[in-house]
Parts: structure tokens; sequence; C-alpha cells
């Protein structure tokens, strides 16, 4: 079956190459990958990289309009779209973005003109029901009108298409950890390789937290909790960004410095280290009119290190999480300081925690168990076009 997966995320090594790497490997699937050459990540352009693997199946396209102010990446197409499907033929146009970008709508339209017995998945995060400034809005009312097949990384992302008129069938794909790079370490070691040791020692319980430093994850609430807890308690923040300032001024006026450290940010390759320093991992997102935790890729990274996560119940968190944690109200650092507490209290049900994270994690959050979900998926929409032009 012939698979033309579309995808700026394809173009990093860690995020997406992982999952179309271990699809161009079954032997049923002849997989192509539209990636653009240039893409603004965070606020910085990205070129196009790719490590230790063969390339012929990618194709590096000329993307148009990959940022355009307040539109930001959501206008990016590509012109040599028509060309690829011309020659390539793809029996299903796998969409790895949003229903409402010009990317996802002008694939439709195309394929509408050129291949109409193609089949077509559209993927979606999006997890709040809100009407989109035009063109978007229209955009994705047009994808989701014509998809075959719809994937929510979430359920709340798959109940948002049913409420924008998708009547189709859908199922939910997680995100992914590569479960090979993120494995449960000895954690005296890797304080000690990530010079954590003196400031954090062996009878001390630490809070981690790693990624984006941004006041809609909590963060303020989780130095707020910190003061409320056990002396032995420490937090480490790993990561940088704008609410870095408002963090700081925080932690001096709470008079915390000596239990709050702020670290900068690591490559994926070093961050296993420093999930398996912690104790435990937080997330205590806060929900905004314009975004919710949509996932949450670091409870998994944390859950393969089988390390246990206290998370809010902002979005796809409780979700993720599952039994593998603790969840407590969103902007209530009182609740979280009472969880975080009794996981310090409890420390073995803290490690069983952390396990069932790590079983749950090798069952249904590694790369090879997406990919193979992914692939079920193109072989059902691939039976279902055969059925409809034998008839």
């Amino acid at each position: 079956m012939k698979i033309l997966l579309i995808s700026h995320t394809c173009q990093s090594p860690s995020e997406g190459q992982p999952k179309a790497e271990l699809l161009h490997a079954m032997p049923d699937v002849d997989l192509r990958v539209l990636i653009p050459n240039r893409w603004k990540h965070y606020g910085k352009w990205r070129p196009v990289k790719f490590v230790d693997h063969a390339t012929s199946h990618y194709h590096v396209g000329k993307v148009r309009w990959p940022w355009v102010g307040p539109a930001q990446c959501f206008l990016h197409h590509y012109p040599e779209l028509p060309k690829i499907l011309r020659e390539f033929r793809p029996d299903v146009i796998d969409l790895w973005e949003e229903p409402w970008g010009l990317v996802s709508a002008h694939a439709v339209w195309l394929r509408d003109r050129m291949l109409p017995g193609a089949k077509i998945i559209s993927e979606t995060e999006q997890n709040i029901n809100r009407i989109l400034p035009p063109p978007f809005e229209q955009f994705r009312r047009y994808t989701l009108k014509h998809a075959d097949f719809v994937i929510g990384r979430s359920r709340e992302a798959l109940a948002i298409t049913h409420a924008k008129g998708y009547r189709g069938p859908g199922e939910v794909v997680p995100n992914a950890v590569d479960a090979k790079l993120f494995v449960p370490m000895d954690r005296a070691n890797c304080r000690r390789e990530a010079g954590l040791a003196e400031w954090c020692g062996p009878g001390d319980f630490l809070v981690g937290y790693a990624g984006r430093l941004v006041e809609e994850k909590g963060l303020g609430d989780l130095v707020a909790a910190i003061a409320q807890c056990s002396r032995e308690v420490k937090l480490l923040f790993v990561g940088d960004g704008p609410f870095k300032a408002a963090l700081e001024l925080q932690i001096k006026q709470l008079g915390m410095t000596d239990h709050v450290r702020i670290i900068p940010g690591v490559p994926l390759q070093k961050l296993p280290m420093l999930m398996n320093s912690m104790n435990v991992f937080a997330l205590p997102s806060r929900t905004t009119k314009t975004w919710k935790e949509q996932f949450g890729r670091v409870i998994i990274e944390a859950h393969a290190c089988a390390v246990p996560v206290i998370g809010s119940n902002s979005g796809a968190i409780p979700d993720v999480v599952g039994e593998a944690g603790l969840v407590v109200p969103e902007s209530d650092p009182e609740a979280l300081a009472a969880a975080i507490n009794n996981l310090n209290a409890d420390r073995n049900s803290a490690k069983e925690m952390g396990q069932r994270g790590y079983e749950r994690v090798h069952r249904e959050f590694s790369w090879e168990c997406v990919a193979e979900q992914m692939a079920r998926i193109y072989r059902r929409c691939v039976v279902e076009r055969k059925l409809e032009v034998s008839h």
C-alpha cells in the first residue's frame, strides 16, 4: 500500500522520524514523507535533520508561507504537491497537520481532483471547541467534510472533530516516546552525573519539571506548592522561556532559593538522566481561553523512566497519567502540595506508580506501538478503497 505522509513534525529526528522509520520498515508499506525544507520551531528557524537512516523515502519540499505573522504556520503548503501526487499516486494521504491548516485543505482539494479514490486521514491535537478566525474555520470544515478517517491525539480532540461536523470513523492515537532512550536508571548516579548530588542528597525528595517555562504550565503554582512542603522536598526546573524571570522573582520572594533550581534545557539524549534524578515529575498545567494541555509528552517520558507524575486536570493530562501518578485540580497549590507530601511520605507507593507508568509505556506509548496502530489504520483505509473500487 502506498502512503503519503505530510508532516512538518517528521522534519525532526526525535519528534516524527522514529514513527516514519518504523512504518517504512514494514513490508506492506510503501511510504513517502513530505517535509518542509525549513520550519519555525518555538521562534527559531529549524532546518531538516536526519540521523542514522536512509532518506530516499523523504521528500524535502520547498514550503510556501511557513510563517505569516498572526497566522503563524497555518498557511504553509507545498507547490510541488500536485507533482508528487501525480507521480507517486498514493492509496492513503495521511495529513499529520491540523485540519484547519491550508496544507490540509490544499491536499484534500488536490485529492478530489487528481486521485478521488485515495483516502484522506486527518490528524488533530486541538481539544478546545472554539470558532477559528477566517479562513481557518472554513479550512477545518472543508477538510473534515472530505476526510475518510480522523485521528485525535486525545478523546477530547476526537470529540472536537465531531462537534465541527465530522461524521466518519476515527480513533485516538497517542504521542509516543523513545522507550530505548528513556529507561529507568539509578537515581543517585544520575544526580551525581547531573551535578545535583551536593544540593539534593539521597534522602531528599526531588520534584521536577522539564519543558518551556511558560505561565500556562502552572509553574507558579508548583513553586507555591513547594513552599508548603516538607523541608527535604526540592524542586528542579529544566528549560527556558518567557516565564523564567517571574519564576526567579517568586522563588526569591518566598525564600526558596535553597530549595528550587532552574537549569537550562538539555538535548533529548541527556534528558533521561535528569528525569531519573527526580522522585516525581510535575505538570500542573492551567487551562486558558485558547489552550489546554493537549497531551503532555513529558508525562510518558517520565513514565518510561519509571518516574510517577503529578498532573493537573487540564485537558488530556488525567488520561495520560492514568494510575501512574496523581491528578489534582488545576490552579490549586494547596492540593498540589498535599499530593507531593503524600508521595514523599509513602515512597513505596510512588515507586509502584512509576512501575505502572513504565509498563503502560511499553503497552501503549512506545514508537513501536504507535507505528503499528497507524499501520492498522492504513490497512483499514486501503481495504475500504478496494471494496469501493470493486463495487
